[in-house]
């Protein structure tokens, strides 16, 4: 959890310079938490996937690539981009859910390796492009992560294919001549507990032992990252002391001649590293309530009205006044546009400028122009410090006629 910004005094001048609402991503901070995982997984034949709809902008996946990551990507659109920045098609695994048949055409010609966790998407692969390369998602039946709404395993989500029906899978591949080249898995994100990620990846490790020709197994990502105070990190010695080490034993074990493991984090590697600034527009008082009125809003960070999560508050202006509690609210037309409410933040002033942390995953990506707000300009700062302008805010005007411009509107 960051309980304090980064670079608070640049931040300032950010928010002065380019204005608000920005997000502002720092290039050390991610790059210090990839390093800290890569050394987490000495010993294994490891592939680190980043799932890059967490956050998609790109001086963010040049960092990725840079750093020898390929990606989890899970749109056509995801692909497109990763292919333009030089992504190797290799290192890409193309895990759309309920997959079209355009989208496997799609990916079929772009050469990258599909992950199908349906048994028709097998079928349908089968039917247009046998004796193809293939991934299968399969289901553990373990599900977890910070709210119901993430949870990607267990007898209600949608993903994968239930691991009990492993017979059926290979009876497809058989009667399509489908190669199975690689085993998925994915129960969540946010996930802080070794112990929940380890009794997933013990399935699928278990699964995968009734396939000898495997090139890799992607026990799938999830890791979390502390919102609140108090909440512990996950434990990375830990992982390397039970997971790892048992994975290890594991590619001894098994027949494959080159076993890659795969991991795919997205969060981990991204959510500490970035701020949304904004401006307080608005302190009201009705009754027991103070509201602080931000410029921006639910549509520009989602994740507090539809997980109700977390993101602690600070005021930039004021870091060392004296806390009052606050419902901090947002500029949009809905009731549940909140970003925290009964929270306690240095006094807070119109005028005041407000850093929101750990909005680096799930931030941007989630953003919408919900009420026609054009969505927030976003500032990379280098590893030395320097800030660079990577997209602008629209004006009201540039939005409108944009807007038009797709209807063919002057």
């Amino acid at each position: 959890m960051s309980t304090h910004p980064f670079h608070p005094g640049l931040l300032k001048q950010i928010a002065a310079g380019h204005g608000t609402p920005v997000y502002v991503y720092d290039e050390a901070t991610i790059l210090a938490r990839i390093n800290e995982f890569k050394a987490h997984l000495e010993g294994i034949p490891v592939r680190l996937l980043y799932a890059m709809k967490a956050n998609h902008c790109p001086p963010l996946l040049d960092v990725m690539r840079r750093c020898g990551l390929g990606i989890d990507a899970v749109s056509p659109g995801e692909l497109e981009l990763v292919l333009r920045l030089g992504f190797d098609p290799a290192h890409i695994l193309y895990s759309a859910n309920n997959m079209t048949d355009h989208e496997m055409r799609y990916a079929v010609e772009a050469g990258v390796t599909m992950n199908i966790g349906e048994l028709s998407g097998l079928r349908r692969l089968g039917e247009a492009f046998g004796e193809s390369d293939v991934c299968v998602r399969i289901n553990p039946q373990i599900g977890a992560g910070h709210h119901a709404h993430v949870v990607t395993g267990g007898d209600r989500s949608k993903f994968g294919i239930p691991v009990e029906q492993m017979d059926r899978v290979l009876d497809v591949a058989a009667r399509y001549d489908l190669r199975i080249v690689g085993l998925h898995q994915h129960i969540g994100s946010g996930i802080l507990s070794t112990e929940i990620l380890w009794n997933a990846a013990a399935v699928i490790l278990e699964t995968a032992r009734r396939l000898n020709d495997l090139q890799f197994i992607n026990v799938g990502g999830g890791l979390g990252v502390p919102y609140r105070a108090g909440e512990a990190p996950l434990d990375l010695a830990e992982f390397r002391s039970t997971i790892v080490a048992s994975i290890r034993k594991f590619v001894a074990s098994h027949p494959s001649k080159s076993l890659e493991i795969r991991f795919e984090p997205g969060r981990y590697f991204t959510a500490e590293s970035g701020v949304l600034l904004s401006r307080v527009n608005t302190i009201k008082r009705t009754g027991s309530r103070t509201f602080a009125g931000l410029d921006t809003g639910m549509g520009h960070l989602l994740r507090p009205a539809l997980y109700d999560a977390w993101h602690t508050i600070c005021n930039l202006s004021r870091p060392d006044g004296t806390p009052k509690t606050y419902d901090v609210v947002g500029n949009i037309c809905e009731s549940a546009d909140f970003f925290a409410r009964d929270r306690g933040v240095p006094e807070l002033a119109e005028g005041d400028i407000v850093a929101i942390l750990d909005t680096g995953a799930y931030g941007m990506s989630l953003s919408s122009t919900y009420n026609m707000r054009p969505l927030p300009a976003e500032v990379w700062i280098h590893t030395d410090g320097t800030p660079e302008l990577i997209r602008r805010r629209l004006t009201p005007t540039e939005f409108a006629m944009a807007y038009l411009n797709e209807y063919g509107r002057r």
